[in-house]
């Protein structure tokens, strides 16, 4: 009978344990985002969205291209902004969004745009670790590995958008196309094809 104990024992600590270490290093936010970039002169106009995909913790910092003490970014953004009014900190190669106290949550289930300019372009921006990024329940403050503090290291997803030029096209064959079908109705004159 002993000797069933034990192994039952035996059995079930490492299970325990496994399970008791996994509740600790699990993360309990989480997010993640989509980046587009647009090409403007010099360089991208880039649109982060960030998803607060956590059902229960607001967010409050976001630390986009910076994991594991390194910024991770191909170049030195500028001009950062967001719609949340938090503070727009720029740290080298890596951007800091923080609420200072006079800006907005990202609660449960809502989503955020966070903007800036890079000489790198889209591939660049998302190739390899170059955009991994963690966000906060509080503010920033380092210790991403504390359980409950932050979320799970994510990058964003890279959505394409048209080039300027493209866009330009589409809309004027679609007005095209819209006027040619309003004067065939009018004057009952066939569209040229």
């Amino acid at each position: 009978m002993n000797k069933l104990k034990l192994n039952i024992l035996s059995f079930l600590v490492p299970v325990v344990v496994g399970l008791a270490g996994s509740a600790v290093s699990g993360y309990a936010q989480s997010a993640s985002a989509t980046i587009a970039g647009v090409s403007v002169v010099g360089g991208y106009d880039y649109t982060i969205i960030l998803h607060n995909t956590d059902p229960t913790y607001n967010l409050n910092s976001f630390w986009y291209g910076w994991i594991q003490f390194q910024n991770d970014l191909p170049s030195n953004p500028s001009n950062a902004g967001n719609s949340l009014g938090w503070n727009n900190i720029l740290s080298g190669n890596s951007i800091m969004w923080s609420n200072g106290g006079s800006g907005t949550a990202l609660l449960p289930g809502q989503s955020a745009d966070f903007t800036f300019f890079s000489t790198s372009t889209p591939a660049q921006m998302t190739s390899g670790i170059a955009g991994e990024s963690v966000a906060y329940v509080g503010a920033i403050d380092f210790s991403q590995s504390s359980p409950g503090d932050s979320t799970g290291i994510f990058a964003p997803t890279l959505v394409a958008t048209p080039e300027p030029s493209s866009a330009a096209f589409l809309i004027a064959e679609v007005l095209g196309m819209l006027t040619c079908r309003r004067m065939t109705r009018l004057e009952r004159v066939p569209c040229r094809k």
